[in-house]
C-alpha cells in the first residue's frame, strides 16, 4: 500500500441537500503500557503488525473504502455511518481478544467523522481525516469517539448504544460508542421498488433488573425501563450532586442488553469500586457496574466521604 493511495466509495443515497456524505473511519494502533524501560522494537512492531492485518480483514471482509495504510493505522472511507460504526465495533472486538504480553500492551482507538464533496473540494479527505484524528485521540485506547453528524446518521437503535461527551476541553460534540453492545451485524441492503426495506430490529425488552443508588439519606430506585441515568451538578440531571470536584454533566449510567455501564463525562474522571475488586478510575470511559459497590464522581470512593455513592444492582 501506500500512503497517497485514495479509493473513494461508491455513492448510495444523498443527502436532503443533494450531497452523499464519506463517513472516515481513522483506526490508530498503540502501545498503551507505561514502562520506564523502553520496549523491544522488534516485539512491538509485530505486536502492531498483527492489529494492523485483522483491521484490514475487517475492512476486507465487511465493505469500505481504504483510503490510507499508516505505520499504525488505517483511514478508511464508507457510505453510511450505520456501516462505518459498525465494521469499528469489529475492529475493537478483533483486536480485543489478541492476547497482551504483559511487558508490552496494545490498544487501538477509533474516530469518525463524516464528510461531503462540498467540504471536500480537492477529493482528498484531509479536512475530515484532521478531525477523524482529532476525535480518535479524545479517549483512550478501546474507545469509538464519533462526531454528532455521524450519530445523526445512524438508525435510532444505534444511537441509543451511544453518550455524548461533555464539551468541556473536548470542543465539538462528540460521542462515546458502547461497541460491546452492538452485535456485528451486514449493513441492510437498499430497497429495491419491489420490496420494503427489513424493519430495524428492536431492542430487546428490559429484564426484571433494577439499579438502587444510595447517598446518606438519599435513595434512587431505577427500574430497566429507565434507559439513561444523568448524574453531575447541573440541576437538569436525574442525581444532582454537590461533590467539589463534580462537573455540571459529569457521567452516565446507561442500561442496555440487562448491563449498567457507567460513561465518564467528566474532567476529573469517576472512582467506581465493586464488590472485593480495587478501586478504579474512569476517564472519558466506561466500565460495567455488577454487584453491588461504591462510586465517587471526581474523587476516591474509598472510606467515608458524605459525596460518595452505594450502588446495588438486582
Amino acid at each position: 500500500m501506500h500512503d497517497n493511495m485514495v479509493h473513494h466509495p461508491s455513492t448510495e443515497a444523498p443527502s436532503p441537500g443533494g450531497l452523499a456524505s464519506t463517513y472516515l473511519v481513522h483506526a490508530a494502533v498503540l502501545e498503551v503500557s507505561s514502562r520506564a524501560a523502553p520496549p523491544d522494537e522488534t516485539l512491538l512492531g509485530k505486536l502492531i503488525r498483527r492489529r494492523l492485518s485483522r483491521l484490514e480483514r475487517v475492512l476486507a471482509t465487511h465493505g469500505g473504502s481504504l483510503v490510507r495504510q499508516m505505520p499504525q493505522g488505517l483511514l478508511a472511507a464508507f457510505d453510511s455511518a450505520e456501516t462505518a460504526v459498525l465494521v469499528a465495533c469489529e475492529m475493537q472486538r478483533r483486536c480485543a481478544v489478541i492476547p497482551q504480553i504483559l511487558e508490552t500492551q496494545i490498544g487501538l482507538k477509533i474516530g469518525i467523522h463524516a464528510t461531503t464533496p462540498q467540504n471536500d473540494l480537492d477529493g482528498t479527505f484531509d479536512v475530515a481525516e484532521i478531525e477523524a484524528s482529532r476525535l480518535a485521540n479524545l479517549l483512550g485506547e478501546g474507545t469509538i469517539v464519533v462526531s454528532g453528524t455521524v450519530v445523526k446518521a445512524l438508525p435510532e437503535i444505534m444511537r441509543e448504544n451511544s453518550a455524548v461527551l461533555g464539551r468541556e476541553n473536548i470542543g465539538a460534540a462528540a460521542h462515546l460508542v458502547d461497541w460491546g453492545a452492538i452485535p456485528m451485524r451486514p449493513a441492510p441492503a437498499p430497497p429495491t421498488q419491489s420490496e420494503a426495506r427489513p424493519p430495524t430490529p428492536k431492542a430487546a425488552p428490559p429484564s426484571a433488573s433494577h439499579l438502587v443508588l444510595r447517598n446518606g439519606g438519599r435513595s434512587y430506585r431505577f427500574a430497566g425501563d429507565k434507559s439513561v441515568i444523568t448524574i453531575g451538578r447541573a440541576p437538569d440531571n436525574d442525581i444532582v450532586i454537590s461533590a467539589p470536584n463534580a462537573s455540571r454533566q459529569h457521567c452516565r449510567i446507561i442500561y442496555r442488553l440487562d448491563n449498567h455501564v457507567l460513561v465518564d463525562l467528566s474532567m476529573n474522571g469517576t472512582y467506581v469500586k465493586s464488590g472485593d475488586a480495587p478501586e478504579t478510575i474512569i476517564r472519558k470511559s466506561m466500565v460495567t457496574l455488577s454487584g453491588s459497590g461504591r462510586i465517587g464522581f471526581g474523587h476516591s470512593c474509598r472510606g467515608d466521604d458524605e459525596q460518595t455513592f452505594e450502588f446495588q444492582i438486582g
